[in-house]
């Protein structure tokens, strides 16, 4: 019979040889590799000597197959290789089951490869492996055993080659799901962009470097322009540049035919941290619903808010976008993941706007949440709507992208998609050309 653990008990589930690898990295930026890793395995500042760590350091990548630069900074490290970083140091800290949550949300195709031919060898080396993932193509390439969870209940436990990729999605979801996908591409380029952006540069400041260079973009109605990229090649920052959040440095943007205009009533913002940029957690559904036109008629008059007006819209939209919540008046707090996206689709989409940025809008959710989120944004291209999809999943994004660019050290780089492959764009990525 197993041993129980505390509830919350990190230490004690590290003593049992527990080792866990989070979807965002629990990593010091400004210290060096073989720093971190020491400061992770070590109980106090005597416990273990650097040099005994480098000891199982220089092991585990030599079971790995790995190269590791332990003097450079963790922050200077791409997305992989920060990530080879999480599992060294879960391994040095004498862990023999490791839990990998998410593992592959923000890699590229190559470094996928990498890291399955690395959960392989850990298996093949005896230790167990706990691959969490919402993207079920890698976990049928890499598991041997799956468990389904749907709505935190056990639904299923068996052999992965039992099942395939479709059933596994019904069965986390209940009913059968289709995963929306582009039929043909469209998009007319010969009318008016929604959105362009000419020669844009942006810095933090004058004395630091630049993070965007040289910038050129457009986006036509009725299309979805697809922007991938390995995190921190400028994403986020062309993401605060195009919703206005910040200003550029250098260059133009013109929003409907307006030069530097701010961004019009006709658009919309889906960021990607949905909790710090998106919703008010413990305000509830129908306040978080209504952020963006709580000032407007017919939810105000005469200076006084119209709860009954706010309550009704609140519930047409829990409705229509299928919110899975007990009460409207709840904290939207309270809502799953991909609940909580919801919220945000509703309150940005409902009121069809002409222009659309989207960031990692399906990150962390489950293949029905995906399903939705890439619906509507099929149905607004239909409508003819301009979306900007900056996403980090490319199967996703390749699935439903009329044109692909790529953000590589901060500029943007056209692809000929769709005449060109999944692996063609991922050497992109990579720096690769």
């Amino acid at each position: 019979m197993g041993t129980s653990l505390p509830a919350g008990g990190v230490r004690a589930s590290r003593a049992r040889g527990i080792g866990m690898v989070h979807q965002h990295f629990k990593l010091v930026d400004n210290q060096s590799v073989l720093d971190n890793i020491v400061l992770a395995v070590s109980k106090s500042l005597w416990s273990r000597k650097p040099q005994t760590v480098l000891r199982d350091i220089e092991h585990w990548c030599r079971e790995l197959k790995w190269t590791v630069d332990l003097q450079r900074h963790v922050g200077e490290l791409g997305v992989g290789q920060q990530q080879r970083v999480e599992i060294i140091k879960a391994l040095c800290g004498g862990g023999r089951i490791l839990i990998l949550d998410e593992p592959t949300a923000a890699l590229t195709p190559v470094e996928v490869d990498e890291l399955a031919l690395a959960v392989a060898g850990l298996a093949n080396a005896g230790m167990t492996v706990l691959f969490i993932s919402h993207k079920l193509h890698e976990v049928t390439r890499m598991c041997q055993v799956i468990s389904i969870l749907r709505r935190g209940k056990l639904v299923y436990s068996g052999g992965v080659a039992d099942l395939s990729v479709e059933r596994i999605a019904e069965k986390m979801v209940g009913a059968k799901v289709d995963v929306p996908r582009l039929v043909q591409a469209q998009g007319n380029t010969k009318s008016q962009a929604l959105l362009e952006l000419e020669s844009v540069d942006y810095r933090i400041s004058k004395r630091t470097p630049l993070i965007l260079k040289q910038i050129h973009l457009r986006v036509h109605p009725g299309e979805i322009l697809g922007i991938a990229g390995v995190d921190g090649n400028g994403q986020s920052e062309l993401a605060a540049v195009i919703s206005g959040a910040v200003i550029a440095t250098v260059g133009r943007i013109m929003r409907a035919g307006a030069a530097n205009a701010d961004a019009p009533a006709g658009s919309a913002y889906i960021p990607e941290d949905r909790h710090k940029e998106a919703l008010v957690l413990p305000l509830p559904i129908v306040s978080n619903l209504l952020l963006r036109k709580y000032r407007q008629r017919p939810f105000v008059r005469w200076g006084f808010c119209r709860f009954g007006q706010w309550r009704g819209h609140a519930t047409n939209l829990v409705r229509q976008y299928d919110i899975r919540c007990r009460d409207v008046d709840d904290a939207v707090g309270t809502l799953s993941g991909g609940n909580q996206q919801k919220v945000v689709l509703a309150r940005e989409l409902s009121d069809l706007p002409e222009l659309i940025l989207a960031v990692n809008p399906t990150r962390g959710l489950d293949v029905g949440a995906t399903a939705f989120v890439l619906r509507q944004l099929l149905d607004a291209r239909a409508r003819g709507a301009g979306v900007i999809l900056i996403h980090g999943d490319l199967d996703e994004l390749l699935s439903v992208s009329d044109r692909v660019a790529v953000m590589s050290g901060g500029k943007l780089l056209a692809t000929p998609w769709p005449h060109s492959t999944p692996e063609q764009i991922g050497r992109m990525m990579l720096g690769g050309a």
